[in-house]
């Protein structure tokens, strides 16, 4: 189509007057660039990470990179759900966390995996993650607040199957 519409253009070009070409030109220059280049993907996360409070995503980083800095970050017992919970764990609401049981998180690359990411400022103070499985079967949950002037991990429900 791009062959054809220069074509009819030059083709044109005899009836129109001479002063007019390089305004033609550069149109069509503009109009057949980055024709067979693929969009850029949205820029969510520095939308979410403008929207996050002061020093989240600083601490979010260290958070997912430093396994001893994650574990000094995060309140144990630690409130939430192990992964795959039954209803009678659901129910209970007495799980914990404890520092014997918890596994060392990894951030996650969404521009690969199956998940995708929510990220919400509840307050100034207090930041909940959520990352569901495209299929929006199953999901877990995260709590962030500050606590004496740092940021902790406060809940974690693990991977479970999300109520429909």
């Amino acid at each position: 189509m791009t062959r054809r519409l220069v074509q009819y253009l030059l083709n044109g070009i005899n009836f129109m007057k001479m002063k007019y070409f390089p305004l033609l030109f550069l149109l069509v220059i503009f109009a057949c660039k980055n024709q067979n280049s693929t969009p850029e993907a949205p820029a969510t996360q520095d939308a979410e990470a403008s929207s996050l409070p002061e020093g989240f995503s600083d601490f979010y980083q260290k958070f997912h990179s430093d396994s001893l800095f994650q574990v000094e970050h995060i309140v144990f017992p630690l409130e939430g759900l192990p992964n795959n919970a039954d209803s009678a764990i659901v129910a209970a609401k007495t799980f914990r966390w404890t520092p014997e049981t918890w596994r060392m998180q990894r951030q996650f690359d969404f521009q690969v995996s199956e998940y995708k990411r929510e990220i919400v400022p509840l307050t100034e103070t207090i930041v909940m993650e959520r990352i569901l499985h495209q299929s929006g079967e199953f999901g877990m949950e995260r709590r962030f607040a500050i606590i004496g002037g740092e940021w902790h991990l406060i809940y974690y429900a693990g991977v479970n199957r999300l109520a429909k």
